[in-house]
């Protein structure tokens, strides 16, 4: 693998990252105005007649946006055989980024939903407002939502490989070093992967081993690339020490690719 296809990941991850950052604030804008054009309009009428104009409205604002994203990102086919460079180069090590062609869905519909937390009332006329007090609880609402939101898409699921062990991140941070990591490493995924499962020997005084699961589809990362960079670390030893220099991955990948 060439630096140029490293460099077009990069690209990738980053477009569709901006693409789903966009749509996302799309569809919150959307909401904004089903809350305040159409339901408002929905009050006119008779339940039914209510309810099915303020679905249809709520759904359209929803549905718009993830049909533009899936048109906009398709996955690609097959899943990416690379790895980056960290650009803490305090910290060396081959990052695994977060797939934003998984999250992005899951990014819009929570910006989406943040919409719901617009604190407004309605006036006796039936117009829809915020007032001064409303307007703080929107504001920290929506801030928190949209925050959740972003550190999903750009600082969520990862792995890293680095010289002194393999982070895993998920919804905590874990830290095995590489020589706790028993049987030479995960197994290489077999067909269709849910995940990829390490074994791990305890500290003493403990005993035994516990296992760390790696959920490689929210990765921009192929299952058996990623299982197979893995175990060259652990079989061997002597490589670890240039993990995170441009040299080292050229090199593991013309081993993995052979």
């Amino acid at each position: 693998m060439t630096r140029h296809v490293r460099e077009d990941l990069t690209t990738s991850v980053s477009n569709v990252q901006a693409t789903a950052l966009l749509l996302g604030i799309g569809a919150f804008a959307l909401r904004v105005i089903v809350e305040f054009g159409i339901e408002p309009m929905s009050w006119r009428l008779s339940f039914m007649p209510a309810f099915a104009v303020y679905a249809a409205g709520a759904v359209t604002a929803l549905a718009v946006p993830l049909l533009a994203f899936t048109r906009l990102c398709p996955r690609p086919r097959p899943a990416p055989r690379a790895l980056l460079l960290a650009m803490d180069h305090g910290r060396p090590a081959f990052v695994t980024p977060t797939s934003p062609w998984m999250v992005g869905p899951f990014v819009i519909m929570l910006m989406f939903l943040a919409g719901n937390g617009l604190a407004t009332e309605r006036a006796p006329d039936g117009e829809v407002s915020i007032s001064a007090a409303g307007w703080v609880q929107t504001f920290v609402t929506v801030a928190v939502i949209f925050t959740v939101a972003g550190w999903t898409l750009f600082r969520g699921p990862r792995v890293e490989l680095r010289p002194g062990g393999l982070l895993v991140r998920t919804v905590r941070t874990r830290l095995v070093r590489w020589e706790s990591v028993l049987a030479s490493g995960p197994p290489a995924p077999v067909e269709k992967p849910r995940q990829i499962s390490i074994l791990v020997r305890r500290r003493p005084p403990d005993y035994g081993a516990f296992v760390v699961r790696i959920m490689h589809r929210w990765l921009a990362v192929d299952a058996a690339f990623l299982a197979g960079a893995i175990r060259h670390y652990v079989d061997n030893p002597q490589h670890r020490a240039d993990i995170g220099t441009r040299q080292e991955l050229d090199r593991l990948v013309t081993v993995l690719d052979l």
